[in-house]
């Protein structure tokens, strides 16, 4: 039976280091300013324009600086805090903090990945199977702006059939966001009793191997995971040329665009000479 659900909730994953964005700064990798704006708000921004009202966020290093910053904004959303005692494990463990508040229909996102909102609609309008999971996926790989880093997604049928950043065969890529339901909670589970520690990887390939994860094709929507200081470099260049959604329909002359700040390509438009788990 297929399903379409309303995705009113929202699982958000700031528990982590962020230890190559932020290494030696006061303030943790959510909230690290991007064109101004902290990357964590830019999320939340996103999120309730697409209909989101509730969100859920996982804390964990230097937890009291985000519950704080968030309590003293104005987002319109009814936001609730779950902390992640162990965030220095792998970010299923975040997951499974917050699994009281898995319904079907969660949206999970990363606090580290800007996207264009066109992605949760994308996977709102999703049919999926009852118990099924989906992640929206990038297929045009070489807009990636870092390739190396970037968690690499293998598709059959519109199932994905492997997950993880050393695979050696993929043809989308991981652009963190997703539709879940109870379901990856208990895949999570598994792993966790099996290794002691769990990443999302591990739960979508677990999940996968019963043929309930399914890929969404985030089509030409923009998307960056900002993990360096280059990457935080190109994502303000793409929020100048693209807006804070990331969404203007306009794409640019050969002439307007940007010069990426690395050797790979920038999430988002590909330049003329030519994605930490949390």
């Amino acid at each position: 039976m297929l399903e379409k659900r309303t995705m009113e909730r929202a699982i958000v994953l700031a528990a982590g280091t962020g230890s190559r964005l932020v290494s030696g700064e006061i303030a943790p990798k959510p909230l690290k300013p991007v064109a101004g704006v902290p990357l964590l708000v830019r999320i939340l921004r996103t999120l309730r324009a697409e209909g989101i009202r509730e969100v859920v966020v996982v804390t964990g290093y230097k937890e009291e600086l985000i519950r704080r910053a968030l309590a003293e904004s104005s987002l319109g959303l009814s936001i609730s805090f779950v902390s992640n005692t162990q965030y220095e494990r792998k970010n299923g463990v975040s997951l499974l903090a917050a699994r009281e508040h898995v319904v079907p229909g969660t949206l999970l996102t990363m606090a580290d990945h800007l996207y264009a909102p066109a992605i949760v609609r994308r996977l709102a309008a999703l049919d999926l199977p009852s118990r099924a999971a989906a992640l929206a996926v990038d297929y045009d790989i070489p807009r990636c702006f870092d390739l190396d880093d970037a968690t690499k997604v293998r598709v059959e049928r519109g199932r994905i059939v492997d997950i993880g950043k050393e695979i050696a065969a993929y043809d989308a890529l991981d652009t963190g966001v997703f539709r879940i339901g109870p379901s990856l909670v208990e895949a999570l589970d598994r792993v966790y009793a099996a290794k002691g520690d769990c990443s999302l990887s591990e739960g979508v390939r677990a999940l996968a191997d019963e043929g309930m994860f399914f890929a969404c094709d985030a089509g030409d929507a923009r998307w960056i995971d900002v993990d360096t200081p280059a990457a935080l470099e190109q994502a303000e260049a793409l929020l100048r040329m693209f807006g804070d959604g990331l969404d203007r329909d306009t794409y640019p002359r050969p002439s307007d665009r940007v010069a990426p700040v690395s050797r790979t390509w920038a999430a988002g438009y590909q330049p003329a000479a030519a994605a930490d788990a949390e």
